[in-house]
């Protein structure tokens, strides 16, 4: 049903509500018109740990590296993926200033190279140094090794940004890569690109655009995100794309530029995953005959992996969030209608190419089911292991602030319980709190949660002098697991390199400490969090040569706070390496050349380490005076219940409703006063559907895109037509806000009487 509502100089909010199931909408296997773009999010981890200095943790763990397989990957299906073109999102290195890691990229690169596949690189900021006389991006990939592409098209005057042009499926596209903080000259240079080159759609690639809300989901424009939009994207509406990396994870932003039309925006970053990121590139579908990109991200160096290297949870080879498979509609002759004539249509000859890249990483390795572990059944739910030195728990029955010198934490395996410190400074009883709140995988279910800070607010317990656990310096290993969680409200500003555990006493009253690290101040051994939100494990160690105490240190990436984790170092005294695991995960940067754990004989203490206070919970903590293997560990279960299994269910039938809300109005158009009006609706979305877009279109011959009053129009097209909102998965009563605008000029003519238009809106999907 369509309904026409006139209101006097107003829009007429008309509409139909269609729905397009898969007989009226393309199906996804059929033939199209498409490509693949190809993307290299931040290498820099890849860079830094396949080099010597670094103990080439990829080749001697893996027997690969990863930057390598990526780009020989890219070339080796370059033809049958129908990949035309590839861009690096910057930070190809970790420390600029690292000649080895340069050299790491330069052979991963250069496989594309010769290959005969063209890319774009721009350098982030681990790729910097600030001096334009010794930049090593320029030196590393000048201008002279990019013009060897055949699709470069040329460099600015400081050698860091840079554009090309390629050609697939008919159509031509141009791609601005402009490395860190490009200046207003570099953003000058930008424009200068794109307007002698004014009939191509542009492609911008960058390295901070989008940032990622603490969802991990939600994008969020950062700073230099803004300034881009506002100095470079807005009014130039050859942009419909941009991509970016640095920050971590995966997200998806539509705006709308000055001229109402769309600017996706992406960022993909995977360095502070798994292994660095695992080797997952990203994968950009130009879509012309659906009209549409779609997106994966995918890794092609997890099947290379030895299978006994394999961890479920993480080595998955294509990539399941939201933000990684994308489905974005656009209708390309529309959205470059303003500055480009269409091309001639191609006729369709590929098939899914998003599926066959999905299957291609796959061959040959079959990706692993991760198994759940099982929750305790009691207290007592835990592998008992010989060599336990303690086991600190927390009472579930004794919730609240306990008082100074009261046992807070028991020791169920030697008896040195922790009993809480004094009071000194501006801590406050109540910033120590016994409470319930625990990880699932624990079985004991209670925990210790502190309200610290590092400037003086610092409650913690501890043990008591003369403590057997304070003399060990375990000689033969170790294997320390703590369950912890930061508080959602926790800041770098506030928070950094707060302790969840730690040795008392500083490295200067250790004996023979070869190398103390930062500082002789530094404490004995500690667990923290750094500035950037990373699990620093950092304690002294014998060295293979047994001379003498030297730092050691193991990081993860970054972790997420409001969450519990299970923390474990387990120390190899035979292979010298000290390993730390974030869930069950390996981290990249790990120690070796390591046995042992110095000791200044005090005590253990949890909850500080000096007057750097934890902001968050701890549970249980176990160490173990050798290394255990995960089966060991208190994520696992003693007793094994008996199970039996049955199936239940229930169908859900296809289903795609689209109702309409009251109509909008813009209210009186006023002659003569330039201004921009208003009008919202809404629609509410329920979609059972793989993916759905919502799209609002003016279907009239008579001036299309533009409000009618009889045979006048207005001059200024009717803003916020096209893709209202796309989903990657089903919905049910979602409210969806509908604006459009219309632009009124002060020298526009109106027409007495009632402008209007009746819309279409559509729901509609291609996998119900």
């Amino acid at each position: 049903m369509r309904l026409t509502l006139p209101r006097r100089l107003a829009l007429a909010a008309a509409t139909i509500a269609s729905v397009a199931f898969p007989s009226a909408a393309i199906a996804q296997d059929t033939q199209r018109s498409s490509f693949l773009l190809g993307v290299l999010p931040d290498t820099q981890f890849y860079s830094r740990y396949s080099i010597p200095s670094s103990g080439e943790l990829f080749m001697n763990r893996f027997g690969t590296e990863p930057y390598i397989e990526q780009t020989k990957w890219l070339v080796a299906n370059q033809g049958n993926l129908e990949i035309p073109f590839v861009t690096h999102l910057g930070d190809i290195v970790d420390r600029a200033t690292t000649t080895q890691e340069w050299d790491v990229a330069d052979e991963a690169m250069k496989v594309m190279e010769d290959g005969k596949l063209p890319y774009s690189i721009l350098a982030g900021n681990h790729d910097v140094t600030g001096n334009p006389a010794t930049e090593p991006f320029p030196r590393r990939f000048p201008a002279t090794r990019a013009a060897a592409q055949s699709t470069f098209g040329g460099r600015d005057a400081s050698g860091m940004h840079e554009w090309h042009k390629f050609t697939a499926e008919g159509r031509t596209f141009l791609v601005l890569a402009l490395s860190w903080e490009p200046t207003d000259a570099a953003l000058e240079w930008a424009k200068g690109v794109i307007a002698a080159n004014p009939a191509l759609p542009v492609i911008l690639t960058t390295h901070d655009i989008l940032g990622i809300a603490s969802d991990a989901v939600t994008a969020v424009e950062g700073t230099q995100g803004r300034r881009l939009w506002d100095k470079l994207i807005k009014d130039n509406d050859q942009i419909f794309l941009t991509i970016n990396g640095h920050n971590h994870g995966a997200a998806h932003m539509r705006k709308t530029n000055a001229f109402g039309n769309s600017v996706d925006q992406i960022v993909w970053d995977y360095q502070m995953a798994y292994n660095g990121g695992n080797g997952y590139l990203g994968l950009l579908e130009f879509d012309f005959t659906n009209k549409r990109i779609q997106s994966t991200v995918v890794s092609p160096w997890i099947r290379l992996k030895p299978k006994n290297t394999i961890v479920p949870e993480f080595d998955q080879a294509v990539r399941t969030e939201p933000g990684a498979n994308l489905n974005l509609a656009i209708d390309w002759d529309q959205r470059f209608s303003r500055f480009a004539t269409a091309p001639a249509p191609v006729a369709p000859s590929n098939g899914n190419l998003i599926a066959a890249a999905k299957a291609k990483v796959v061959e040959g390795y079959e990706e692993p089911s991760a198994t759940l572990p099982s929750l305790p059944l009691n207290d007592t739910d835990f592998p008992q292991v010989d060599g336990t030195v303690a086991h600190w728990r927390f009472d579930k029955t004794k919730t609240g602030a306990p008082q100074p010198g009261a046992v807070t934490a028991t020791d169920i395996a030697k008896g040195a319980d922790m009993t809480r410190g004094a009071l000194t400074g501006s801590a406050a009883l109540a910033d120590l709190q016994i409470s319930t709140d625990h990880h699932a995988l624990s079985s004991n279910a209670a925990s210790a949660c502190f309200q610290n800070n590092n400037a003086g607010r610092v409650s913690f317990m501890n043990t008591a002098t003369g403590a057997a656990i304070n003399q060990n310096a375990f000689p033969n290993g170790y294997t320390v697991e703590s369950f912890v969680k930061i508080d959602p409200a926790w800041s770098a500003t506030n928070n950094q390199w707060m302790g969840a555990l730690n040795r008392e006493g500083t490295r200067r009253e250790i004996a023979n400490v070869v190398n103390p690290g930062w500082s002789w101040d530094e404490p004995a051994f500690t667990l923290s969090i750094s500035n950037l939100r990373e699990v620093q494990w950092n304690s002294l160690a014998i060295s293979a040569d047994g001379n003498g105490y030297r730092e050691r240190t193991n990081w993860s990436g970054e972790v997420m706070p409001d969450r519990w984790m299970h923390i474990a170092n387990v120390n190899d005294p035979v292979a010298k390496t000290s390993t730390l695991y974030v869930d069950g995960a390996p981290v990249l940067r790990n120690s070796i050349d390591a046995v042992g754990l110095a000791t200044a004989n005090k005590a253990w203490r949890i909850g500080s380490t000096g007057g750097n206070g934890w902001f968050g919970c701890v549970g249980e903590t176990r160490i173990v005076d050798h290394a255990t293997s995960p089966d060991q560990w208190l994520t696992q279960r003693r007793y094994l219940p008996a199970k039996e299994e049955t199936t239940v269910g229930g169908a859900v039938p296809a289903t795609l409703t689209l109702t309409l809300g009251a109509p909008g109005t813009f209210g009186a158009f006023v002659p003569g006063l330039g201004k921009t009006y208003t009008a919202t609706t809404e629609a509410t979305v329920v979609s059972t559907a793989g993916d759905a877009t919502l799209t609002v279109t003016d279907p009239s011959t008579n001036a299309t895109g533009h409000l009618v009053n009889g045979a006048f129009s207005l001059p200024k097209p009717l803003a916020g037509l096209g893709v209202v909102k796309t989903w990657n998965g089903p919905t049910s009563n979602e409210k969806v806000p509908v604006v459009l605008t219309q632009e009124i000029g002060s020298s526009d003519a109106l027409r007495t009487g009632s402008y209007s238009k009746a819309l279409t809106f559509t729901l509609s999907t291609t996998t119900p």
